[in-house]
């Protein structure tokens, strides 16, 4: 495995030691981690080199007499679209500018260069750089709905373009995504808790599946119908009202459970049967992420909030729950309201 490390830092001596630090890691590596270092003194030859073949930059931010040089690099990232882990090694760390790429700023000394080594290794290996780098696989399967799907049908998009090219740029950008959902399978693979969740959330609007925070307490999940909460040209949206289901612990599910059923020995299986939502109809699992805690949003505790007293008594959303999992969700609430049963029969009337 060969990381193309970018290294931009003025003073050669410093430069030096770091590619004495990336040797010994390199020697002292068990899993075949290398380096591809291309050394950088000032921020022309920088701009020189930075293609979409890096992996990862570490960048000293004063590379001249003005000092925060280095954040030029960081602009000529992102306006190339380069999306790779940056550390900025400098002695004012003050000075660096993140809002043109997440960056990790140390200051000279506060970390090892084999602690920089080591986490660019961990973030290769998540696969971070090969699927959201600039040659990653983001970019190769664009190319092939580019080529397969877009290009051959041009003169459609041309002809939707000419009515209006704003609504146009939109549509295509889902029905681009929509091949990319197709091509990775989303259906077919197993998948991580993160992916359940958009987090942090893309802005503060409510939709269905936003997950939202009581102000006294407790998580709720907004179970509205997405086109009550899709917004009007003024801002307005349909719905007067909010629906949402409150999102209850293990612990919380397994105290309402009969008292024959409450067995020490029946909470792991009980645990099981709700994570894969075949426990009841009443409850959906919310897997644990790093920003959220496992729980079970239970379909029978719902509340319905005026739209303009929502703010007084719950949070914005802190996190949404994806597309892929909220429609499964609402399809799941749906059944359990509309369930219908049918009464037992007495079937010994009929017996001769």
């Amino acid at each position: 495995m060969v990381f193309k490390l970018l290294l931009v830092e003025d003073v050669e001596r410093t430069r030096g030691e770091f590619i004495a630090s990336i040797e010994r890691y390199v020697h002292e590596s068990k899993d075949g981690t290398e380096f591809d270092v291309v050394e950088c003194s000032n921020v022309r030859e920088a701009f020189d080199v930075l293609d979409s073949t890096f992996d990862g930059a570490v960048v000293d931010l004063k590379l001249g007499d003005e000092g925060g040089e280095g954040n030029l690099i960081l602009e000529r990232l992102y306006q190339m679209n380069l999306r790779i882990p940056v550390v900025v090694l400098t002695g004012t760390p003050d000075g660096a500018d993140d809002s043109f790429s997440p960056i990790r700023v140390l200051k000279k000394g506060a970390a090892t260069h084999i602690e920089i080594l080591e986490d660019f290794r961990k973030i290769q290996a998540s696969g971070l750089t090969s699927v959201m780098g600039g040659r990653g696989q983001f970019e190769t399967l664009l190319n092939r709905v580019y080529k397969d799907n877009i290009m051959p049908a041009v003169e459609v998009w041309k002809g939707h373009g000419s009515r209006s090219s704003e609504r146009t740029e939109r549509a295509l950008m889902r029905h681009t995504l929509n091949h990319l959902i197709q091509l990775v399978d989303l259906d077919q693979q197993e998948c991580v808790p993160d992916e359940f969740y958009i987090w942090p959330p893309v802005d503060a609007e409510l939709r269905t599946g936003c997950v939202v925070a009581g102000k006294k307490g407790g998580n709720f999940v907004v179970m509205n119908p997405l086109c009550d909460l899709t917004q009007r040209a003024d801002g307005t949206f349909s719905a007067n009202y909010f629906l949402l289901a409150r999102v209850e612990t293990f612990d919380e599910v397994f105290s309402k459970r009969p008292a024959k059923k409450k067995k020490e020995n029946l909470k792991a299986d009980l645990l099981d049967k709700l994570r894969a939502n075949n426990s009841t109809q009443n409850y959906h699992a919310l897997p644990k992420t790093g920003f959220i805690s496992e729980g079970f949003l239970n379909f029978e505790s719902v509340i319905s909030v005026p739209k303009d007293e929502f703010v007084a008594l719950f949070s914005n959303p802190f996190c949404q729950i994806s597309p892929a999992f909220s429609k499964d969700i609402v399809s799941r609430f749906s059944s359990f309201l509309g369930r219908q049963g049918q009464p037992l029969v007495d079937y010994s009337t009929s017996e001769p």
